[in-house]
């Protein structure tokens, strides 16, 4: 880990912010972008072929079940083709922009929540409708079309663990695609229920629980990605404190602790420290900078001190 030194204060009356301070960062973050990039696009690829063959058998078979789960896929898929690009992005470099690009995945994620709301509520709406106008569904041709939407989401989430499973977007879409996994299989088991009974309402039934799962998918996703955008703290600043101050005797205090996270895996913490001694605080910032990495993955941090007078 670099660690850039400056002249701390040899006295500190009032609270100042003109003062110097250490300055501990890590950029590499270890992220292997090409292997995300390739199980992204891999993912999209079988995701998006699957897709346009359940709208078109959906349509076909008069199943609403199947329409929803294809409405399932292209948010997944638009998901995947985004989070494809916000890599790219978060590669590049830019002189104005002293963090990168790496918030373009979080963005991406932010806009995929929101989109997947609005396909809820069209699923939501056509169940209501086909409950009030219940119609017949071609059963064989939907058994077997869910069944290759399965066969794709078991292959997609294979990709996808191969991935970086600890990204954002990596671990939504893997969760997605899971959700998918099961709203097939969900599928097929209706299928064969209205298959032997022609419960057709079967169908309309299913595809509303595959809205909630969906529903309920894509708010946690909003609530994740809003609260970075937001800069909020990944964890209470009261934990923090206490970490901070077991660590060194020489530590009297910490304050002004303000902690954000500029994507899913690159936190950022900075405060203000109170010390007895000012010879102690290479060591001090030596066992922070390895210790909130270890125990917070908080790879960038800026303490500036205080001399306890």
């Amino acid at each position: 880990m670099n660690t850039l030194i400056h002249e701390p204060i040899k006295k500190h009356c009032e609270h100042s912010h003109d003062h110097s301070h250490e300055h501990s960062h890590n950029h590499s973050h270890n992220i292997d972008f090409s292997k995300n990039k390739k199980a992204l696009l891999l993912s999209f690829i079988v995701t998006f072929v699957i897709m346009i063959v359940e709208v078109i058998y959906g349509y076909l078979t008069n199943s609403l079940a199947l329409i929803s789960d294809a409405l399932h896929m292209i948010t997944h898929a638009f998901a995947l083709i985004i989070s494809y690009f916000a890599i790219i992005l978060a590669k590049k470099k830019d002189d104005f922009k002293t963090y990168g690009y790496y918030r373009a995945e979080i963005i991406a994620a932010f806009i995929n929540a929101i989109l997947i709301a609005i396909f809820t509520l069209f699923i939501i709406y056509e169940a209501i409708e086909k409950l009030l106008n219940p119609s017949e569904i071609d059963i064989s041709t939907m058994l077997i079309v869910a069944s290759f939407g399965t066969l794709a989401n078991i292959i997609s989430a294979l990709l996808l663990m191969k991935a970086d499973t600890d990204n954002l977007n990596i671990k939504s879409s893997i969760i997605h695609m899971l959700s998918d996994l099961l709203s097939s299989v969900a599928i097929i088991v209706g299928g064969i229920i209205i298959y032997y009974t022609n419960f057709y309402f079967i169908d309309t039934i299913l595809a509303l629980m595959i809205a909630l799962v969906i529903a309920k998918w894509s708010f946690n996703l909003f609530k994740q990605s809003l609260d970075i955008l937001l800069e909020g703290s990944f964890i209470e600043i009261n934990k923090i404190k206490e970490f901070i101050l077991s660590k060194h005797s020489s530590i009297k205090d910490i304050h002004d602790i303000h902690i954000h996270s500029i994507s899913q895996d690159y936190h950022i913490l900075t405060a203000h420290m109170m010390i007895d001694d000012l010879n102690n605080f290479q060591d001090i910032i030596k066992v922070l900078s390895h210790s909130l990495k270890h125990e917070f993955n908080i790879h960038h941090i800026t303490i500036q001190p205080i001399l306890n007078s």
